[in-house]
């Protein structure tokens, strides 16, 4: 089972709030673009890395799988999750479908995050959550959708691919509540080995990406020209940047233990 198939502005001061939501761990106001679907993206993906992660860990040794849409529930082996029905890609017609616009006419119990996603596309002006189809790429398919609508717009949620007969597609779930333990923040460790396997297979703002997962995992961090230091509790990481046309990209990751 796989749970898984660009603004570098003025630097900031050490940490500023945004206000409170589920999207607050995202970079103040001024340095994120909302409607800049690759910033919201990049702000989303440490977070949904993690938590994807820990949930394949925690079913991987689950022999079945299944979903009951009439009851909300998705089984998986010997746990039972709550979920809400977020929207489909056919892998005939090579497109994804939100929910609201699903043929099935599944109740308004299950489509609630799906027009919270529809909703704040429309606030943020972000497109891809705006209309209701769109071509299946790499960055606007299932996977990608549900970590921004997962990672931005709900609280501690993360998601599930569901697949349909003869591989003909799959629906995706949000899953409502899932395990506390797959939100909790990373050590030093994780945070370095999660940053450097996304920046090898998602396109990114390296900026956006790096600062929101440190946000997202309330670990304090600075920065000294084109570095930024982020502490945690029995080590320092150390992220340096450059400049890559109007954007900036990580260089060299390192760790130093506290003594």
């Amino acid at each position: 089972m796989s749970l898984f198939g660009n603004l570098f502005g003025k630097k900031p001061e050490p940490q500023k709030e945004r206000s409170d939501g589920p999207e607050a761990f995202f970079p103040p106001a001024g340095e994120i673009n909302l409607s800049d679907w690759d910033q919201v993206f990049s702000a989303c993906l440490g977070k949904m890395f993690t938590v994807q992660n820990r949930l394949a860990e925690l079913v991987k040794d689950e022999p079945s799988w299944n979903v009951d849409f009439g009851r909300g529930v998705l089984t998986l082996g010997g746990y039972q999750f709550h979920i809400q029905f977020l929207g489909s890609e056919s892998y005939v017609s090579q497109s994804w479908l939100w929910g609201w616009e699903n043929v099935n006419k599944f109740p308004g119990r299950l489509l609630g995050q799906a027009y919270v996603a529809r909703a704040c596309g429309q606030t943020w002006g972000l497109k891809p959550l705006m209309y209701a189809q769109c071509g299946l790429n790499d960055a606007f398919n299932g996977h990608s959708f549900s970590m921004v609508v997962c990672g931005a717009l709900a609280e501690n949620h993360c998601y599930y691919r569901c697949p349909t007969g003869e591989d003909q597609g799959a629906a995706f779930v949000a899953v409502t509540d899932a395990p506390q333990a797959l939100f909790q923040p990373v050590d030093g460790i994780a945070f370095l080995n999660s940053v450097s396997q996304c920046i090898q297979h998602f396109h990114l703002n390296h900026k956006i990406f790096v600062e929101s997962f440190l946000r997202w995992s309330k670990i304090p961090f600075g920065w000294t020209g084109d570095t930024l230091t982020a502490h945690f509790d029995t080590s320092d990481v150390i992220v340096d940047f450059e400049q890559a046309g109007e954007n900036y990209r990580i260089k060299n990751l390192k760790q130093v233990v506290k003594a």
